[in-house]
């Protein structure tokens, strides 16, 4: 009887329903004695399996393995079970969702339509360039200081995650903008000890003021939203479509391992395109060569 089910939040009791009535519609054991050659570990394996076929979603998944689990085992401390037959149900592992990012036109558009006329203005656009350009978290933009920057080197010091320090390479792009920015600065306010980006009191800007920035900024410009972790995928994902080495972006983004990297190994049409030419004789043959072997 599907309606004892215990659950303690009444809302879901409604989609536990569904996914146990699934199992036993598709399965065939509806209005059968539970026993256990019936519930084997290939059944519940083989359900999982049809609903991955079917197209349902992998959280939908792991909640129907999950209802299953729960289910059989509610039967068991009823006594209704001789066994827990909840444990013949296996995990459902989640594959790690892919990063949002940019595409490089899109970006490159919104950076040419960054004005710089205002102190202001300039504030802006470099919040956009050191974001995309250096995989900086919002945290560590936030808390960038004047003296945290070494033109000569072409570098930037940054705090991450428990205060680990790291000095991650910025293009003259990024530097130039920054030391524009500086410039129009009042004097006081450039001291190696202040922040690189105030509000208009001369506070230190907040993570939640950047963020309204550049939605607003990028939504004028190509429409659409983005976030500052978004434009921190988007640098990685850039920099490995360009050729970059999973070690060196590890370093760059602050990981404390390589596998954390190894998400923005997607791939996408650009990179795959670029595969293709680099590769592909055929595509390479000129009239009058030999391409490819006949």
């Amino acid at each position: 009887d599907l309606h004892s089910f215990p659950t303690r939040r009444s809302s879901d009791l409604g989609a536990y329903r569904r996914d146990l009535q699934r199992f036993l519609d598709t399965q065939s054991v509806a209005g059968q004695a539970p026993d256990d050659k019936t519930l084997s570990s290939d059944r519940f394996q083989n359900h999982l399996a049809t609903l991955a076929v079917e197209g349902l979603a992998n959280r939908s998944i792991a909640r129907a393995a999950a209802s299953l689990r729960s289910f059989l085992s509610f039967l068991h401390r009823r006594g209704v079970t001789p066994c827990n037959w909840s444990e013949r149900v296996p995990g459902v592992k989640f594959a790690p969702a892919l990063p949002g990012f940019v595409g490089e036109t899109r970006i490159r558009t919104w950076l040419e339509s960054l004005p710089g006329r205002t102190r202001w203005e300039l504030r802006d656009r470099c919040l956009v360039v050191v974001l995309y350009g250096t995989g900086a978290r919002l945290s560590e933009l936030v808390g960038l200081n004047w003296g945290d920057l070494d033109s000569a080197a072409g570098t930037l010091r940054l705090f991450g995650k428990r205060s680990r320090e790291r000095i991650v390479p910025a293009g003259r792009y990024v530097m130039a903008a920054l030391l524009e920015l500086r410039r129009r600065s009042p004097g006081d306010a450039t001291a190696d000890a202040q922040p690189v980006f105030v509000n208009r009191k001369g506070e230190r800007i907040t993570g939640r003021s950047v963020a309204r920035i550049l939605r607003r900024s990028f939504a004028r410009a190509v429409g659409g939203t983005i976030s500052p972790h978004t434009l921190r995928h988007t640098f990685a994902t850039h920099m490995l479509n360009n050729g970059a080495d999973l070690m060196s972006l590890k370093e760059m983004l602050g990981h404390s391992n390589v596998v954390t990297t190894q998400i923005y190994t997607h791939t996408t049409p650009q990179s795959l395109a670029r595969v293709y030419r680099a590769t592909f004789p055929g595509d390479r043959a000129v009239p009058g060569e030999k391409g490819l072997a006949h």
